[in-house]
């Protein structure tokens, strides 16, 4: 087991000799009789424990205590050593940023218990500490992973906003399963029958991945995972991701996303329709009225047919004209 690195600030050798005595099997001791020695010593090296002694040959220890202890040195404790008894010091000691007083009017016994106590409580700490930071880690990592989620996702649904073509949701998908480094394969039915198959780098979908969709769309779960790939499903979407993460968080937070990514697409591909006839009711209407512009009625007519089709017009959306930024 590593031994704890304490600074000893002790002007006394005899009772310097008894504390690292008693503490040696499981501390390597740094031994200062003064303040300034004490001070040296914390510029070359970092310790666990600070054990010092409240007076010294050139000063108290409290401003030195002070110090060690601003800002706040998490993996370190702080203890004096001192024969004071006095509440006064114990709180000038607290206040200073010491964890612990312990007298120096006390039998070797009950010094051996102290400052095995003393050990005892910074393992726990450090012990603490570290699954502390960890899971922090974890924290930070999942809000940071959780941000670029959301904001690949808020792209997806400005792309999808704009899109009248719907070849246009293959480059769309690949950029969003890149941000999660994934593969894919998605179908989209059209209410007259059409099919659109997309999989990454517009790789050709073979037979045995069209008869599962067909299997998978039997069952009318709207998420059905099988192994590390996810079926997802939203009357004309359908999309299948072959290598979803396997730890329970990520995952989960995926299946949300690609839930909401195959909705958005269904009310996109029914956006597109509604738009694609209305282009050939614009079309008809423009026919029949090419021959009829003296009328003052037929006028207004065109004029709303124009607003019509300048509705129908696909934004170009490609990545110089995208006003918002990602991080």
């Amino acid at each position: 087991m590593k031994k704890f690195s304490v600074l000893l600030v002790e002007d006394n050798q005899v009772y310097a000799s008894l504390v690292q005595l008693l503490g040696g099997d499981r501390a390597e001791f740094t031994w200062c009789n003064s303040l300034e020695a004490a001070n040296k010593a914390l510029d070359k090296q970092q310790f666990d424990i600070f054990l010092l002694d409240l007076y010294l040959p050139d000063g108290d220890s409290i401003e030195f205590c002070r110090r060690i202890n601003t800002p706040k040195k998490e993996d370190t404790i702080t203890v004096f050593l001192s024969g004071e008894t006095d509440l006064e010091w114990r709180l000038r000691a607290f206040e200073a940023g010491a964890e612990n007083y312990i007298q120096k009017d006390i039998g070797k016994e009950v010094l051996k218990i102290k400052l095995d106590s003393l050990l005892d409580y910074q393992a726990k700490r450090l012990r603490a500490l570290k699954h502390a930071k960890k899971d922090s880690q974890i924290q930070t990592d999942r809000t940071f992973r959780t941000q670029l989620d959301h904001n690949a996702l808020i792209h997806f649904y400005r792309q999808c906003l704009n899109l009248n073509d719907i070849n246009k949701f293959s480059g769309y998908l690949s950029s969003l399963m890149q941000s999660w480094e994934l593969d894919y394969i998605a179908r989209l039915k059209l209410t007259d029958g059409t099919e659109y198959h997309f999989k990454n780098n517009d790789e050709a979908i073979c037979d045995m991945e069209l008869e599962l969709f067909n299997d998978l769309e039997v069952n009318s779960a709207n998420v059905q995972s099988f192994g590390q790939s996810t079926f997802f499903k939203y009357h004309q979407a359908e999309l299948i991701v072959k290598n979803m993460p396997t730890d329970s968080y990520n995952k989960g937070s995926l299946i949300d996303i690609f839930h909401y990514v195959v909705e958005a697409i269904d009310i996109r591909l029914n956006e597109i329709a509604k738009l694609q006839h209305m282009d050939s009711i614009i079309q008809d209407i423009q026919e029949h009225l090419s021959d009829r512009q003296d009328d003052k009625s037929l006028l207004l007519v065109n004029e709303l047919v124009d607003d019509l089709a300048a509705i129908t017009i696909e934004k170009d959306l490609s990545d110089d004209n995208d006003d918002m930024v990602f991080f």
